[in-house]
C-alpha cells in the first residue's frame, strides 16, 4: 500500500545521508499530506500523475507560496524515483508534473559603500551589543557572511576543525550536505582568531572537534540568536533594507560579479548546483547603472 511505501521512502531519506534534516521533515510533512488527500490507502499501481496534479492544484488554489509548490513537486519525482528504483512501478509518475516556475525578483543587498559601514561601526557597534562576546561574534559573523558568502546555517555548524589558516580556507557543508571549500579573507581570519582567544580565555574548548559558535564548544548557538546579530548590526548602522544574513550573502555575490568575478566562480563559491539559480546575481545596482549612462550617452 502506499502508506507503507511513503514511510520506506522517509526512512531511506535517513539512511541515504543525501538530505539535510530540514529536508527530510519537509518531505516527512508533505507526504503525509498528499496521502492525507486522497483520504484512502490505494494501491502502488494506482498512483498516477493526475492525482498528483489533483494535490499540487489543491496547493495552488490555497494560495501556498510558489516556493512551497516547487517543493512539493520536487518531493514527489523524489519519492516516484525511488518506487522505480525499487521496482514497485515501471515509470515515475511525478515526471510528467511540471515544476512551477518561480516569478523573477530582484534581490536585496548593499552597495559597495553601504558595507563599508557595519565594518567601520564598531563603537556603536558595542553600544548596541553590550557584552564584548556578543560583538566579537556578531562581527566574525558578519565576515564569513560577507567574506566568503556563507549561509547562517552553515556559519552555526561550523567547527574549528572546518577552518584551515594555512590554506587561508573553510570546508563547507551546505544544502543537500553538499561539501565545498571557500577562501577566507585575511580579515575573516584576523577576527575568527580574536574570537577564539576570547572563548579560550573564557574556558570554552577550541579543540578541532568543537564548534565555533557555541557557548560550550558542543551545542551550538540557535540560528536565530546568530540571526538576531546580524539584523541588529545592519538596523544599527541606518540599514532600511531587509536586515537579515542572507542579505549579506546576497551582497557577496553581487559585488564578486560588479568587480569581474566569473558566474561559475560565484556558483562554485556559494555551492549552487545549478547556475540558473546564480543568475539573479547578474543584475547591476542602480549605481553602476548611472555610471554606465554618464560614461556612453552623449547628453549625459
Amino acid at each position: 500500500m502506499l502508506s507503507l511505501e511513503i514511510e520506506h521512502y522517509l526512512e531511506s531519506l535517513e539512511l541515504q545521508k543525501k538530505f539535510s534534516l530540514h529536508t527530510i521533515r519537509a518531505y516527512t510533512r508533505i507526504l503525509h499530506d498528499f496521502k492525507d488527500f486522497l483520504q484512502t490507502d490505494i494501491s502502488v499501481e494506482e498512483l498516477n500523475a493526475n492525482l498528483m496534479r489533483d494535490w499540487i492544484f489543491s496547493i495552488r488554489e490555497n494560495k501556498k507560496a510558489i516556493a512551497t509548490q516547487s517543493q512539493a513537486v520536487a518531493c514527489l519525482k523524489s519519492f516516484g524515483k525511488h518506487l522505480v528504483r525499487n521496482a514497485k512501478l515501471k515509470h515515475n509518475p511525478a515526471n510528467a508534473i511540471k515544476t512551477p516556475k518561480k516569478p523573477q525578483r530582484l534581490v536585496s543587498f548593499l552597495s559597495q559603500k553601504e558595507i563599508s559601514e557595519p565594518f567601520n561601526a564598531e563603537d556603536l557597534f558595542k553600544t548596541k551589543f553590550g557584552e564584548n562576546e556578543n560583538t566579537l561574534r556578531a562581527r566574525t559573523v558578519l565576515e564569513l557572511l560577507y567574506g566568503a558568502g556563507l549561509r547562517i546555517s552553515e556559519c552555526a555548524n561550523l567547527a574549528w576543525a572546518n577552518l584551515n589558516f594555512t590554506d587561508e580556507s573553510v570546508r563547507v557543508w551546505g544544502k543537500g550536505n553538499k561539501e565545498r571549500i571557500v577562501p577566507l579573507t585575511k580579515d575573516s581570519i584576523k577576527w575568527l582568531n580574536k574570537y577564539k582567544d576570547f572563548q579560550s580565555k573564557n574556558a570554552v574548548p577550541c579543540f578541532p572537534k568543537n564548534l565555533i559558535f557555541s557557548k560550550d564548544g558542543e551545542k551550538p548557538y540557535n540560528t536565530r540568536k546568530l540571526y538576531s546579530d546580524i539584523h541588529n548590526l545592519l538596523r544599527s548602522v541606518g540599514w532600511e533594507g531587509k536586515a537579515s544574513p542572507h542579505v549579506l550573502r546576497h551582497t557577496f555575490a553581487t559585488h564578486l560579479l560588479e568587480n569581474g568575478a566569473a558566474i561559475v566562480t560565484v556558483q562554485k563559491l556559494l555551492g549552487h548546483s545549478n547556475l540558473n539559480t546564480t543568475q539573479i546575481y547578474t543584475h547591476v545596482s542602480a549605481e553602476k547603472l548611472k555610471e554606465s549612462l554618464k560614461q556612453a550617452h552623449p547628453r549625459s
